[in-house]
């Protein structure tokens, strides 16, 4: 059924492409040799030529006499132009091409917000990141460790007065031990650090300096009194790097009684 219906619709649009191209009133059906709108009397040509005449697709515009008779004479309608914009391959093309771009239009008027909202929010992290890298300073890592080796060699007379005298070491050993005590009994997470350890130990022996207090440590850590640890982190983090304590290939910066 579907092959006979194609094989109307192609009678038809041959039938209507040809009286568009020759607008001479002709019968309905002919011959090649003598044409008509269709070029056959057969059965498909008859059942298409009913279906433009129902469809309005051709129309009577007059007669032509003939032996004894009068035979009608058809012409394209209107309709059958229409229906040859409608049926063309390229028209359809082009009516399929503009709903497809205006679909696209749609489509990019979208993404077009979405873009310019991810746009601005590009822009806002850029200048974010670059406050963040402005505010960053490489580390000197060169005078980071001489200032390391300066702290332990040397005591820092800045830091303190004159040294203890030799008979107050004891006492500063045993402030150290207390405060470091006390410190972790007070359940703190962290160890306590030795910028903190050397402040709170100057209340009460104001004249002990860096060097005396670095050399204290290390004689308590010898007597297993106390115990030192590293500084993990990058060593341009290390804040008051003066007062920790080179041990080794490892800058010490944290203390807890053993």
């Amino acid at each position: 059924m579907a092959k006979e219906s194609d094989n109307t619709d192609a009678l038809i649009l041959e039938a209507l492409e040809r009286a568009l191209a020759d607008s001479a009133p002709r019968k309905l059906h002919g011959t090649k040799a003598n044409p008509g709108i269709f070029l056959s009397a057969s059965a498909a040509a008859k059942a298409a030529a009913k279906r433009c005449l129902d469809e309005g697709l051709v129309v009577q515009v007059g007669e032509a006499k003939g032996k004894g008779a009068r035979t009608p004479l058809f012409a394209l309608a209107p309709a059958g132009i229409r229906y040859l914009v409608e049926k063309d391959p390229g028209q359809q093309l082009l009516a399929a091409t503009q709903a497809g771009v205006d679909g696209l239009a749609v489509s990019v008027a979208g993404m077009r917000d979405v873009l310019g909202r991810v746009v601005d929010h590009l822009d806002s992290l850029r200048g974010t990141l670059q406050a963040a890298v402005s505010s960053l300073r490489a580390p000197d890592v060169n005078e980071l460790l001489a200032r390391l080796h300066s702290a332990t060699v040397a005591p820092a007379a800045a830091l303190g007065p004159a040294p203890v005298a030799q008979g107050t070491v004891s006492a500063l050993r045993a402030e150290i031990l207390s405060l470091v005590r006390d410190f972790q009994r007070r359940g703190s997470l962290q160890p306590m650090d030795l910028p903190s350890l050397y402040r709170a130990t100057r209340v009460k022996c104001p004249s002990a300096s860096v060097g005396e207090f670095h050399d204290a440590l290390r004689q308590m850590c010898k007597d297993r009194e106390i115990k030192l640890t590293p500084f993990t982190q990058a060593m341009y983090q290390l804040p008051e790097p003066e007062l920790a304590m080179i041990i080794g290939r490892e800058v010490m910066y944290y203390v807890v009684s053993s």
